[in-house]
């Protein structure tokens, strides 16, 4: 997602002008293949679910696959945070996290979203 983002602001290169909006649009960590959210190298909590059918998984390995999601977005997004903080000095950086929604992970039996909110 990061790849290449430092060209657009090279001030040897064509800059973008001071009030270029970058927007990145992140997958995110959509079930049911949370496991293809991540690299190997992000696969922290074990076992984790390496299947896209939810069914042939335990609870702990969909939840164990869902956290290796979220430590992977929390690395891009420090990598992010970091990439801006050593550009303030040329530019006025902000950025803005926004998740679509959450995940249900097995409470009440259900998985994924799209229930309504009262039982998701």
């Amino acid at each position: 997602l990061l790849h290449g983002l430092d060209a657009l602001v090279d001030p040897r290169a064509d800059a973008p002008a001071r009030d270029t909006v970058v927007v990145l649009h992140q997958l995110g960590n959509h079930g049911p293949a949370y496991h293809r959210r991540y690299p190997p190298a992000f696969a922290r909590f074990r076992p984790a679910c390496e299947r896209a059918e939810l069914r042939d998984c335990s609870r702990e390995e969909i939840v164990n696959a869902y956290d290796n999601a979220i430590a992977y977005t929390d690395h891009v997004l420090a990598r992010l945070i970091a990439f801006l903080d050593a550009r303030r000095d040329r530019f006025d950086v902000a950025m803005a996290y926004v998740s679509d929604h959450g995940e249900s992970l097995g409470e009440r039996g259900l998985y994924l979203h799209g229930m309504p909110r009262a039982v998701a």
